[in-house]
């Protein structure tokens, strides 16, 4: 059986191979260490009062863009085991177009997305009890805000995303590559991603979705900015409908209760 056409190979780097002990460092370097910061966070957070705040939020962005994204830059391009052209960010690859396709990719995912992510949360018992610290760092304070909107947007809708892809795609899957087949090393990274956002069962799928798109059109592109795009416009989305919900709201049950 061959390989997908839309995903050539790369020729080999000239920089030392990348070994598996380099992708152990990767996973345990970036995400590891995300997760114990997080973790931290939310240490400090219960020993001042365990409510939500902003400054913990902002906390959250920030530990995500310097643990993921630091971790692209310190353990792959600073060690020269690939160069920033070879993480797809370099100049010519650039298009245009990118990112008007990433609009299109988000909104054709959305209702497959959607209905995979509810029937997956349907057949894992329906509890959406861990969305509450995903909406913690979205809504810190519980209501809207133009503040807590305009956090939310630069945080969850593009720097997390550039750090993300910078990680999961260019760091991570791109590391892959030489190792294993194409299906094979999208389900692996894509796997990574996904669990990497384990709120709920039917987050996983939503975003096993999206990873294993993003994983595809990074080689078919050979381009960072594609998935990078695509990440930010979906996430964007999502912080633009939560606040609309937020600020709608109050308005119609004022106008129910008139």
């Amino acid at each position: 059986m061959t390989e997908p056409s839309v995903a050539p190979d790369r020729p080999a780097s000239p920089e030392p191979p990348e070994t598996w002990l380099d992708l152990g460092l990767y996973v345990v370097g970036g995400l590891g260490v995300f997760m114990l910061v997080s973790l931290l966070i939310a240490v400090v957070v219960r020993r001042l009062g365990g409510q939500p705040s902003l400054g913990a939020s902002v906390a959250i962005y920030v530990a995500n863009f310097l643990c993921l994204g630091g971790a692209t830059l310190g353990l792959g391009v600073w060690r020269r085991k690939f160069t920033w052209t070879q993480l797809g960010l370099a100049r010519p690859a650039w298009r245009w177009y990118w990112p008007l396709l990433a609009v299109v990719i988000t909104l054709g995912l959305l209702p497959l997305r959607v209905l995979v992510g509810a029937l997956v949360q349907w057949l894992a018992g329906g509890n959406l009890a861990g969305l509450q610290n995903r909406m913690d760092v979205f809504i810190p304070n519980g209501q809207f805000s133009w503040l807590a909107f305009g956090v939310t947007l630069l945080g969850a809708g593009v720097l997390a995303p550039l750090s993300e892809e910078l990680y999961f795609r260019g760091l991570i899957h791109r590391a892959l590559r030489p190792r294993l087949r194409f299906w094979l090393r999208v389900l692996v990274s894509t796997s990574i991603f996904a669990l990497a956002h384990f709120d709920t069962a039917g987050v996983v799928a939503s975003s096993f979705i999206i990873g294993a798109v993003n994983a595809m059109t990074y080689e078919w592109s050979e381009s960072l900015w594609l998935p990078v795009f695509t990440h930010m416009f979906n996430n964007s989305l999502a912080v633009v409908l939560v606040y609309v919900a937020l600020w709608v709201t109050p308005l119609l049950q004022h106008a129910g209760a008139g």
